[in-house]
């Protein structure tokens, strides 16, 4: 296969997969930051939120998965590795609601961000996937970039970081189980499955922790259904498509990106020069991921 040849497989399995991926975490960032509007209200009203945006996500993804795909977009050959996939949601979503009032934006940055950090080293070790040095060498400046960036204080290490370690972890897992179902199954399905579990795990703890919501706080709340559910869809293209796990991980990192733009427009946060050299060092980083799976995908035979 020629240069010429291998190019639309290379752009298809490597730079629309981590463009995919990219744009899904800038979709997490929007729900990140519907989450810390609405929890600074409802702090202790977790589950309603949870509640809400998954019967917001369960609506809009039926109705778009139906649209898209018609009936095959409700089938799977993969119903265990659908339910570990939400259950392992499930506990990283818990992780974060409970802690994300409690801790210092900076600490769950710095700390949710070593998930890719997880990722390299899981998709080793379980998926039995090539050590590529160059992928492991972007993954760790990246996250070296991410201390640069928030330099964590001697509060890091309390019940509340640590639930967000564990949402990190859990996260990186639900990411290979992603993989490992694969790209040929339906990722409305997979969307649906964990909004569902959502509303099981919500619905027995509500209790009468129950808020009434204005107009605005409703459209917060449906916008966190459709955007969370975007980001899952994106995501899954990107980890189910890509040459390997280690090639999407660091498209994690761009969230540094979308959140200092948020944090300005919405909270009024103004990022320090660290933030921007940062966010330099991390565009950079991916460009150059991008160039050495593009290359090493054209340059493998059969591919």
């Amino acid at each position: 296969m020629t240069q010429s040849d291998s190019a639309p497989s290379s752009f298809k399995s490597v730079v629309v997969p981590i463009l995919m991926a990219c744009l899904g975490y800038a979709f997490y960032n929007l729900g990140d930051a519907g989450s810390k509007a609405l929890l600074e209200k409802y702090h202790l009203y977790s589950m309603q939120v949870m509640l809400v945006s998954a019967a917001v996500s369960i609506v809009f993804m039926t109705m778009y998965g139906a649209i898209k795909e018609g009936k095959k977009a409700f089938r799977t050959d993969k119903p265990k590795l659908m339910l570990a996939r939400a259950a392992l949601g499930q506990v990283s979503t818990l992780c974060g609601l409970f802690a994300f009032p409690h801790i210092h934006l900076t600490v769950f940055y710095t700390l949710i961000f070593t998930s890719p950090f997880w990722v390299a080293l899981l998709s080793i070790v379980v998926l039995k996937e090539a050590a590529d040095r160059r992928r492991i060498g972007v993954i760790i400046f990246g996250f070296c970039v991410v201390l640069f960036i928030f330099r964590p204080g001697s509060g890091l290490f309390n019940i509340w970081s640590g639930l967000i370690l564990f949402n990190a972890l859990a996260f990186a897992c639900q990411l290979l189980v992603i993989r490992r179902i694969g790209p040929h199954e339906s990722r409305f399905l997979m969307v649906n499955v964990g909004a569902v579990m959502n509303v099981v795990v919500a619905v027995p703890f509500l209790g009468g922790h129950y808020a009434p919501l204005t107009g605005a706080e409703w459209l917060i709340f449906i916008g966190l259904g459709i955007v969370n559910g975007l980001g899952l869809l994106c995501i899954g293209y990107g980890f189910q498509h890509a040459t390997s796990s280690a090639a999407i991980a660091p498209c994690h990192y761009t969230q540094i990106i979308w959140g200092a733009l948020l944090g300005y427009y919405i909270f009024s946060e103004v990022p320090g020069m660290q933030v921007m050299v940062g966010a330099a060092l991390l565009i950079a980083s991916g460009a150059y991921l991008i160039r050495h799976e593009t290359r090493r995908t054209m340059l493998k035979p059969g591919v």
